[in-house]
């Protein structure tokens, strides 16, 4: 005889389930701790829903807008909370989640809140002291380069590929300095005092990304006024697109990403062949000028030196006379009666003799 086989709707499943939960009283007052990713905020509704996870897994989490309304902060991806409320099945999906009436960081987040309003303070104090003021033009086309960040960075392999693809006649000149921890301040500044004596045109101040604390020698006071000071333009690109720290805002300009740095600082070598062309029709219209002027001044000197020489002096009816030896007679002193002499004429020459000499009384 075969066994009668037992066959439920998908809605008594999940309702079974709903209830088995519902009935645990471990699930039903609990406090979860996991990272928020795919938030969502229904601003109609005022429901937020978003996931928990750690390492291995991941829980689906909803909080109505009763209790959503109550939170001091704005949640948001990647922030580490606790959760509190209860695990129950969503019938219609049959999937279970965490129904959240607390959402609360951790002691650990809370600290970084204050570092947060530390930041703050800093950044409003050098705004008012005009540190953040500088906006210098970076080169067109940049010769050298100085790079502060760490000499085994994934930041330096990153901006060194982009300068290689985009301008491989670049002198790059690497600074390494420290980019976390209690010294990395004072490398910091070393190295921009060091980058200050070179013959560069930019520095680029780069570190890859990290927590607020990793990020923060970045957020240096003397850090951010040796920026404001340097001699050359500073890009800063600290972190990732998201992140901001003091040194963006003292640098002349702030990068999303070391990358996005070295695409900025350096022209498409596409791009190069217009701006050449540019470049020498430039080049051709100060050529022309020089040209020109020079023309016109050899031509004012051909003037003056037609006007003066022997040939024009002639026509006008003078004559140079000469001696027998063949020199030019400069005073009647040196000339006797019935002396040789030749006159030299605009039209030609004639051979006379002194028949009569006449001197004047010299004047003192």
């Amino acid at each position: 005889m075969s066994k009668t086989k037992l066959i439920v709707t998908v809605s008594q499943v999940n309702r079974r389930a709903a209830l088995t939960l519902n009935n645990d009283a471990a699930l039903a007052d609990i406090n979860v701790r996991g990272e928020i990713s795919n938030f969502v905020h229904h601003y109609k509704s005022g429901h937020i829903y978003f996931t928990l996870k750690d390492s291995e897994s991941a829980l689906k989490c909803v909080m109505f807008s009763l209790e959503a309304g109550k939170l001091d902060f704005e949640p948001e991806n990647g922030q580490t909370v606790i959760a509190g409320g209860r695990i129950g099945l969503y019938e219609r999906d049959g999937a279970y989640q965490l129904y959240a009436n607390t959402l609360e960081l951790p002691e650990e987040e809370k600290k970084e809140e204050s570092i947060y309003e530390q930041f703050l303070k800093l950044k409003e104090k050098l705004d008012k002291d005009g540190v953040f003021s500088n906006s210098r033009p970076l080169p067109a086309y940049p010769k050298k380069i100085c790079l502060i960040t760490a000499r085994d960075g994934a930041a330096l392999q990153d901006m060194l590929i982009t300068f290689g693809r985009r301008y491989p006649v670049l002198e790059i000149l690497l600074i390494p300095a420290l980019v976390q921890g209690a010294g990395a301040p004072k490398s910091l500044i070393n190295a921009l005092c060091a980058a200050n004596k070179e013959q560069a045109d930019l520095i680029i101040l780069a570190r890859g990304g990290g927590s607020a604390e990793d990020l923060w020698a970045f957020n240096d006071e003397l850090l951010a006024r040796e920026i404001y000071a340097s001699c050359i333009p500073v890009v800063s690109a600290v972190g990732h697109e998201t992140d901001f720290t003091i040194a963006d805002f003292a640098a002349d300009l702030r990068a999303p990403t070391p990358s996005a740095a070295a695409e900025i600082v350096t022209p498409d070598l596409s791009e190069l062949p217009e701006a050449i062309n540019n470049l020498l029709l430039s080049l051709q219209q100060k050529i022309y000028r020089i040209l020109e002027r020079k023309k016109n001044k050899l031509e004012n000197l051909e003037r003056i030196i037609d006007a003066l020489s022997p040939a024009k002096t002639f026509a006008r009816g003078y004559a140079a006379v000469f001696g027998r030896n063949g020199r030019a007679v400069r005073s009647s002193e040196n000339i006797n009666i019935n002396d040789e002499l030749k006159i030299k004429l605009a039209d030609g020459e004639l051979t006379v003799a002194v028949k009569e000499k006449k001197v004047e009384n010299k004047q003192n």
